[in-house]
């Protein structure tokens, strides 16, 4: 039986939590170094709720910085699960005072990352779909800090594998004729204290009407495979890195729809990507 972790989390367990070193390479401009997770980036920017944004610009810098910030004090994990006000995330997240729950989430408000319902202390906070949508730079950033070794990157761990898979699947299409339980399992590396993580997700007619943070739930359908499976089959859906079992129309459309919705990929007979990098490959992660 795989734990999952619960509980309170810690604010300051890490600086810097999985994917927010890569992405900040990003936000600085460092296209040479990090062309794919630039190339993510500036897919995310594309959809903006206003309009779409600039790479390189002022306000993309904010963007993504304030996304790496939320993103490292787990304010995204939690904002993942459901609405919350400033108070409910500060109880959440051990060591986030109020002041503090109530500074990250007005600095997401202020570039569409979040939304407000009321005012004041009592606001309840929502993810909107552009932070679900942000998971795809994040996942391209954690696959750069694998690949590179980089220096300080912090391991992906369950609370990460949790939030990721929520995130992503509240934006995926998934077709009108497909029903079901599909569990989501991410096998992590040795050293990191939950060893899995992963979810279980219910379809109604192509709809997302359940998301539970447990891979131990009844299902008619499975997709397990450890880390770098995952990474490598969402950036590039010819790998078909990832193991799937049961209703495989369920979920081999369920992670179709992840290439394809969260960075604009599709497999391709002669397996080439068809999409949006500029002729990159896996190689350049």
């Amino acid at each position: 039986m795989c734990a999952l972790l619960s509980g309170r989390l810690s604010a300051r367990n890490r600086k810097l939590r999985a994917g927010a070193q890569g992405l900040s390479l990003a936000a600085e401009r460092l296209d040479e170094e990090a062309p794919v997770v630039a190339f993510a980036v500036q897919h995310w920017l594309e959809d903006a709720p206003d309009g779409p944004i600039e790479y390189g610009s002022k306000l993309a810098e904010r963007a993504v910085t304030v996304l790496v910030d939320a993103w490292s004090a787990a304010i995204v994990h939690e904002l993942a699960r459901g609405p919350m006000t400033s108070a409910e995330l500060a109880e959440a997240i051990e060591d986030l005072d109020p002041s503090g729950a109530q500074s990250r989430l007005t600095g997401l408000h202020g570039v569409a990352l979040a939304e407000a319902v009321g005012q004041g202390d009592e606001a309840l906070y929502a993810a909107t779909d552009w932070l679900r949508l942000a998971i795809a730079p994040l996942i391209a950033a954690a696959r750069l800090e694998r690949g590179t070794g980089m220096a300080g990157a912090a391991p992906v761990d369950a609370f990460d594998v949790e939030a990721g898979f929520r995130m992503a699947l509240e934006v995926i299409e998934m077709p009108e004729e497909l029903s079901g339980a599909c569990c989501l399992r991410l096998n992590l590396d040795e050293g990191v204290r939950d060893r899995c993580g992963g979810v279980t997700a219910r379809f109604d007619c192509g709809e997302l009407i359940s998301c539970e943070a447990t891979i131990e739930a009844p299902s008619d359908a499975w997709a397990m495979g450890d880390l770098d499976d995952w990474l490598d089959t969402v950036l590039d859906p010819n790998s078909r890195a990832v193991r799937t079992g049961g209703d495989r129309w369920l979920t081999d459309a369920l992670v179709a729809a992840l290439s394809r919705d969260l960075f604009g990929l599709k497999a391709t007979p002669r397996g080439l990507w068809r999409g949006g990098w500029g002729g990159f490959s896996s190689d350049d992660f």
